[in-house]
């Protein structure tokens, strides 16, 4: 592959696709949580997203954000990473 067949990702595409993944997966397990009650969700929610606490709107809004926060810090840290190993084996 020659440099003209280099395809560079781009940070923000990125960041807003794995954002809105996040937040629609997050709030697809919130409804799955309430459906289907388990203490396992509870606290898988509770340790990835600091200062969640079960169910209250605030948390709920504070959850949304952390997935935002979490998609831009993958695409922020991926996107110049898969760029330059891209670039130097490819």
């Amino acid at each position: 592959m020659d440099q003209r067949q280099f395809r560079r990702l781009s940070i923000v595409p990125l960041g807003c696709t794995l954002s809105v993944f996040f937040a629609v997966s997050f709030i697809l397990c919130l409804l799955a949580a309430l459906v289907l009650p388990a203490q396992g969700m509870q606290m898988a929610f509770e340790a990835v997203f600091p200062g969640f606490v079960w169910l209250n709107s605030a948390s709920v809004f504070l959850g949304l954000l952390w997935t935002v926060f979490y998609g831009w810090y993958i695409a922020v840290l991926f996107v110049p990473i898969r760029n330059y190993f891209f670039r130097q084996f490819a």
